[in-house]
């Protein structure tokens, strides 16, 4: 079995990428619990330990709000400990996939879908972070692959953390338990995390560099909202063509991949949506 470290394996990402992959993979998983990301002769130590073929980093302080009043923790965490990461599988000769963020693209003034060499300006330190982390984790592991995710959700899984995030909030307002505002000039794909997860196996074998991951989206995400609401009976569009032709994935359209895990949603609830 191949061995695998999994960063924020109490996450989002890395709960869900543990629980897939636990029978085919001998997973190391690595959380805040067991792990500090910042504490570098641990992180030296715990990789040492599992001798690693890949690793997969999700762990990150993902909060933008709260990395804008933190920079020096999201400097610590979100590009310092990547940046080490990076050298560490270097050393190892371990394949190092990292989760950067479409956030990059916050403040880029160019049109349409963006690709992966596009100008950019991120106005949020998240951002800025998330962007030198993929330079440093290159310059040290040029093989490393950089995956810009785009906002992700699920429903809840048993054992498994949940998502607040786009699919909570349109259930929480169909249920008249919160009302809607949705951005009207950001068009910015939004996508089911399970495609992903799926497909990570296949993302591992990229060729190193940066690329564009998530679902793409033609709407703004007011317009994605009353698609996605009708569904349930009621700024930054990326370009993922390198991600398609790199390794085959394709995660689809916002709208589509929401159809989706409304159709595993049901089959898990029996049928029951709201």
């Amino acid at each position: 079995m191949k061995r695998v470290v999994i960063t924020g394996a109490g996450g989002f990402v890395g709960g869900r990428l543990t629980a897939h992959y636990r029978d085919r993979w001998d997973i190391t998983p690595l959380d805040h619990k067991t792990l500090e990301l910042t504490d570098h002769e641990a992180l030296h130590a715990a990789l040492q330990a599992a001798a690693p073929q890949l690793v997969i980093h999700t762990a990150a302080l993902s909060n933008t709000g709260y990395c804008e009043s933190h920079p020096l923790e999201s400097f610590e965490v979100n590009l310092q400990a990547p940046a080490v990461l990076a050298k560490e599988c270097a050393a190892l000769g371990a394949k190092l996939v990292f989760f950067s963020s479409d956030q990059v693209y916050n403040g880029t003034r160019k049109l349409g879908p963006l690709p992966e060499d596009a100008p950019l300006d991120p106005v949020n330190v998240y951002g800025r972070h998330k962007w030198e982390a993929e330079q440093r984790v290159l310059e040290s592991c040029p093989e490393a692959v950089c995956l810009r995710a785009s906002w992700m959700y699920d429903f809840d899984r048993p054992g498994l953390k949940s998502s607040t995030g786009f699919w909570g909030t349109l259930r929480r307002s169909l249920a008249g338990k919160m009302p809607l505002s949705m951005a009207v000039r950001e068009y910015r794909g939004i996508t089911w995390v399970q495609p992903v997860i799926e497909a990570m196996e296949q993302m591992a074998t990229l060729p190193g560099g940066v690329y564009n991951m998530g679902a793409e989206n033609p709407l703004n995400t007011y317009a994605t909202a009353l698609e996605c609401l009708g569904l349930l009976g009621a700024e930054l569009s990326m370009d993922t063509s390198r991600l398609k032709a790199g390794c085959g994935v394709d995660l689809g359209d916002t709208v589509g991949s929401f159809a989706a895990c409304l159709r595993a949603f049901e089959e898990q609830q029996g049928g029951n949506v709201i």
